[in-house]
C-alpha cells in the first residue's frame, strides 16, 4: 500500500509543475496549489462586492501568488523545474493580458492552451526519443523503454482530454448572464480529482513492467 502511494506522488508530480523527484519535496503541495487556493479564496471574497468583475482582479491575485511560491521554492530548494516556470510565466502572462482588457475569455482559455501545450510536448518527446516522462520521473521508476513511451503518450491524451474538458465546461457555464462560479469551482477542485485518477489508473502498468526504482520487481514463481 505505501509503495501505491509512493506511486501515485511522483507520478502525479509528472502532470504538475513540481520540482524532479531527486530534488528536496517538503511543502511541495501548498508551493504547486497554494496559489490556486489563493485564486479560489480570493474570487470569493470578491464577487460579494464586485462580481463581474471578481474573475478578473483574482486572477491578477492568483499571478502574484504564483510569483511568491516561485520565489518561495528557489529560496527553499535553490532550484526550480521548467515545468513550474513555464506555469509560472503562463500564469502570469495569462492573468496580465485579462486584467488589462478587461476580457474574461482570455483567462478561461489558460488551462486550455497550458494542457494542449503540455500534451504537444510530452507526445512530441516521443517521437523525437526524449521522453518528457521519463525525464521527469525516470529516477523513481524502472521500467523498459516501450512502456515509457506508451506512459507518456497516454499523459499526452490525457492533457489533450484535460484542455477539451476545460472548453466545454467554460462554453457551457459562462458569459449570457451567467456567473463565473462553476468554472472557478471546476478549475480548484476539478482538475486535481480527474489528475489523481488517472495516476491511479497507470499504476497497473507500473506494477506489471517494473516499480520503484532501487526495488527488485517480485518473482513470477
Amino acid at each position: 500500500m505505501s509503495d501505491d502511494l509512493d506511486k501515485v506522488v511522483t507520478a502525479v508530480d509528472a502532470a504538475n509543475p513540481a520540482p524532479p523527484p531527486n530534488a528536496v519535496r517538503p511543502n511541495n503541495f501548498w508551493l504547486d496549489f497554494g496559489p490556486l487556493l489563493v485564486f479560489f479564496v480570493a474570487f470569493q471574497w470578491l464577487k460579494r462586492k464586485n462580481p463581474d468583475d471578481a474573475m478578473l482582479w483574482a486572477a491578477g491575485i492568483f499571478a502574484v501568488a504564483a510569483v511568491i511560491a516561485l520565489a518561495i521554492g528557489w529560496l527553499r530548494h535553490k532550484r526550480l523545474s521548467g515545468m513550474l516556470i513555464f506555469s509560472t510565466v503562463v500564469i502570469v502572462g495569462f492573468a496580465a493580458l485579462a486584467l488589462f482588457s478587461g476580457n474574461k475569455t482570455i483567462f478561461y482559455m489558460k488551462p486550455t492552451i497550458m494542457n494542449g501545450l503540455f500534451g504537444v510536448a510530452v507526445i512530441g518527446g516521443v517521437i523525437v526519443k526524449r521522453n518528457v516522462i521519463k525525464l521527469m520521473i525516470g529516477d523513481a521508476f524502472t521500467l523498459p523503454e516501450k512502456v515509457w513511451n506508451i506512459l507518456a503518450i497516454r499523459w499526452g491524451l490525457f492533457f489533450f482530454a484535460l484542455a477539451i474538458v476545460n472548453e466545454v465546461v467554460w462554453r457551457t457555464t459562462t458569459g449570457d448572464g451567467q456567473t463565473d462560479d462553476f468554472w472557478v469551482n471546476f478549475k480548484v477542485f476539478g482538475f486535481l480529482p480527474l489528475t489523481i485518477l488517472f495516476t491511479l489508473s497507470q499504476i497497473p502498468l507500473i506494477n506489471r513492467h517494473g516499480g520503484l526504482a532501487g526495488l527488485e520487481k517480485p518473482s513470477d514463481s
